[in-house]
């Protein structure tokens, strides 16, 4: 078996995007950092200083390479732009965000805890099985991907516990209005993500109430124009499926109710004395004697002789 050298390992790893990638029409300078794997002592001691257990599947991220970086730019009249960026934060770079209010009486800092205002009825406008992160100690929030500024991926330990190891991950997205954005139920499953959208500015913002920007969306439309079209139907659907659902429970309709008292029961025909009259004059003619010698086939069908008066 030939020997894999760690830059075919990072292009497996990355499933060859930056290959494929350079092949595009327009994008120049496909950089791909090479990161050596980490040690495992500073996996153990990241573990141990932030009382956090790293799940398996980016422990063992960390194991292969301590990191990722992959940038690439676009040419757009001879001048090259950087545009795509995917970043994975090193064991070193995966730092602790939320930070505790200050418990001085004379301190006037603000911290994040002093804005995590939500309450229980806050976090039920998000799914049931997804409630938010909190700054204020109930969770552990670690930033994964600092997304040039414009938001925070993070790597977000739920339900924790003072003193005790927490383990439950999920991958969220902080935006700069400090709104939270659920992305994945795991590092893997985001990784993917990650790489699908290719690095594209601002991607992340197809996961939230927001959405992409038209610049953001221009983008997509050149590179990843499939991957637009899946992260717009994602809400559509979902608000397709609830307006189904109540649709369907307001439009049943008692069917009992509404043919109540209802039979098959044939309702007799009265007949009126004219008609009856009239059936009881008339005569059966004589053998021979054609219908048009006594009276009008026409006066009979109109209930009426040819001369109404006699």
């Amino acid at each position: 078996m030939a020997n894999i050298t760690s830059h075919d390992l990072i292009e497996r790893l990355t499933l060859g995007v930056a290959t494929t990638l350079e092949k595009r029409p327009g994008i120049c300078d496909v950089s791909l950092s090479n990161f050596a794997p980490a040690e495992r002592h500073k996996i153990i001691a990241w573990e141990q200083r932030n009382t956090c257990m790293l799940p398996e599947d980016l422990k063992n991220f960390y194991l292969t390479t301590n990191g990722l970086l992959l940038t690439w730019k676009v040419n757009v009249n001879e001048t090259s732009y950087p545009l795509g960026r995917m970043e994975v934060n090193s064991i070193e770079d995966l730092t602790k965000i939320s930070i505790t209010a200050s418990t001085s009486s004379m301190s006037n800092n603000i911290s994040l805890a002093d804005v995590d205002y939500n309450s229980d009825s806050d976090d039920n406008e998000y799914s049931s099985e997804h409630s938010p992160p909190h700054f204020d100690g109930r969770s552990r929030i670690f930033e994964l991907d600092p997304c040039n500024g414009f938001g925070k991926v993070c790597l977000v330990y739920l339900k924790a516990t003072p003193g005790l190891p927490a383990q439950s991950t999920e991958i969220w997205f902080l935006d700069r209005s400090l709104t939270w954005s659920f992305l994945a139920a795991n590092f893997s499953t985001y990784y993917r993500l990650m790489l699908m959208h290719v690095g594209l500015p601002q991607w992340q913002y197809a996961f939230t109430e927001v959405g992409l920007n038209p610049k953001a969306k221009e983008w997509f439309n050149l590179y990843a124009p499939v991957r637009l079209h899946l992260d717009e139907d994602i809400p559509d659907s979902e608000d397709n499926c609830s307006n189904t659902k109540s649709e369907t429970s307001s439009s049943k309709v008692d069917f009992g109710r509404v043919f109540k008292g209802k039979t098959n029961e044939k309702i007799p025909k009265v007949k009126s004395q004219a008609s009856t009259g009239l059936l009881a004059n008339k005569k059966k003619p004589p053998a021979g004697q054609s219908i048009t010698g006594s009276k009008s086939l026409t006066a009979l069908r109109h209930g009426r002789g040819s001369k109404p008066w006699t």
